[in-house]
């Protein structure tokens, strides 16, 4: 669906002592840990080209444990589908963008029409687009990119009965906001990937400890055994 997917991550400019894979320090290496998330859910995620370079971004892990899941870099000028909007929605399906409720109506105001709002009982047979950046960086490429204000959308909301983790790796992450493996997690949910959705949320939480690790140069602590029971 992507335009242009990547195939090789973009060389890291890291420093010395760098994982140039994971992108962590050596001492806190997440490569032995990535798991296989076998979903069948298909994801493509739009990444602005300065989220690459966050240890905080989640997008790596997606595009590293999901067996269904493309990634593009975000380009101004370049297409971000290889799809014809407007006469795909007469005979197939569009892809749906992945957003927060609170995101989603904003954007429906900023693009002059009302984007379809899908429920839960719409999402059979469809792919979605998650737009990966600060909420500046998804505005601005979302304004700048004509093709995305043609797709619907779809709001994430949290569900009680499905734990998102507790570590946040950005200190501004809004309440209400998801990072991207969390969105993608709560996705699997809702569309049935139960067993899916828990082996992501539970790389999350290793990947954070893992984060946190490399930013204060130590080992990473490891969860305990019984910490996936609260997912049971």
């Amino acid at each position: 669906m992507l335009a242009k997917p990547l195939k090789t991550l973009p060389d890291f400019l890291g420093e010395a002592g760098y994982c140039p894979s994971c992108r962590l320090r050596k001492v806190a290496c997440f490569c032995e840990h990535w798991p296989r998330v076998n979903n069948k859910l298909p994801l493509n995620i739009l990444v602005h080209s300065e989220e690459l370079k966050k240890d905080s971004n989640t997008t790596l892990l997606l595009w590293k444990a999901l067996a269904n899941c493309e990634m593009q870099v975000w380009q101004r000028t370049e297409r971000v589908l290889n799809i014809n909007v407007e006469r795909a929605a007469v005979n197939t399906p569009l892809p749906v963008l992945l957003f927060p409720a609170r995101i989603a109506n904003a954007f429906q105001g900023e693009s002059g029409r009302a984007h379809p709002m899908l429920d839960d009982t719409q999402l059979e047979g469809r792919q979605f687009l998650l737009l990966d950046g600060s909420w500046q960086q998804v505005k601005k490429m979302y304004r700048q990119s004509e093709e995305l204000k043609h797709l619907p959308c779809y709001e994430l909301r949290p569900d009680e009965h499905f734990p998102l983790g507790n570590f946040k790796l950005r200190r501004n992450q809004q309440e209400e906001g998801f990072c991207s493996a969390q969105a993608m997690a709560l996705l699997l949910w809702r569309t049935g990937e139960e067993t899916e959705a828990r082996q992501l949320i539970q790389a999350y939480e290793q990947f954070s400890q893992h984060v946190l690790a490399s930013r204060s140069n130590h080992k990473p602590v490891s969860l305990p055994d019984s910490w996936p029971l609260c997912l049971r």
